[in-house]
């Protein structure tokens, strides 16, 4: 937790600090991250340091998944209250010893989420997050898009679909479980809150109010901030 926090931190200090700021400073981790999980020797973050069966995923695991813990958590619940959540956890827990469980309380604390789940499968399990777009069809003048979850872990979804004109139009999809909708994270763009997404259901299906020729382009999570170790399959591009 130490290792992956202070890693979070130092990216988005180095990235206030730069010349020339990046829009997502956690970018290499992710790729780090989805990296080691196909290789197949990821074990759960909670293994003891010295009961990993090697080296590299005992130091992603601490280092960076512990980052994207934080990262992701933006993602879920917002930006703003991943700010607020990290404030307060430090005026909390500063020079005390603190558990995973307190910067979990901390930030239901803050947001109303609820993350139980989500403590649990980051950090207690190998479960990783895979959405796919597996269709987009014409209905009549509307448009019918269906998702899957392929991995095991659930998430919210930002959908983003751009269209022929030049709009940009987003659609979200609250996780049930997690019994939050977040700010809209571009409140320049148009956002629609869809019908929550139950975690045991893989499939789930939306409708866009235009046909199928207005759109150029869908994309799950546009902003890269979801740990989906699978992106051949998050965007959909109309030909």
């Amino acid at each position: 937790m130490d290792e992956g926090f202070t890693t979070y931190v130092q990216n988005v200090v180095t990235n206030e600090m730069a010349v020339k700021k990046v829009e997502n400073p956690f970018k290499q981790n992710y790729v780090a991250y989805a990296n080691l999980v196909n290789t197949g020797k990821e074990q759960p973050q909670t293994t003891h340091a010295d009961r990993y069966d090697e080296n590299r995923p005992y130091s992603i695991s601490s280092y960076i998944k512990g980052s994207i813990f934080l990262s992701q958590l933006g993602y879920l619940i917002g930006q703003d209250n991943l700010a607020k959540t990290i404030k307060r956890y430090y005026q909390e827990f500063k020079f005390k010893h603190p558990t995973p469980n307190d910067i979990k309380r901390t930030a239901e604390r803050v947001s109303g989420a609820e993350l139980d789940w989500y403590l649990t499968d980051w950090t207690q399990t190998t479960n990783t997050i895979d959405y796919g777009i597996t269709a987009v069809k014409d209905n009549d003048e509307n448009t019918m898009v269906s998702l899957e979850r392929i991995g095991r872990m659930p998430m919210p979804i930002d959908l983003q679909v751009e269209y022929v004109d030049g709009t940009v139009e987003s659609f979200y999809i609250p996780l049930r479980m997690l019994f939050f909708v977040k700010e809209n994270p571009n409140p320049e763009i148009k956002r629609t809150v869809l019908s929550d997404w139950a975690w045991a259901n893989p499939k789930y299906e939306l409708r866009i109010e235009k046909p199928k020729s207005a759109i150029k382009k869908i994309t799950i999570d546009p902003s890269s901030l979801m740990a989906d170790v699978k992106l051949d399959n998050n965007a959909f591009e109309v030909k």
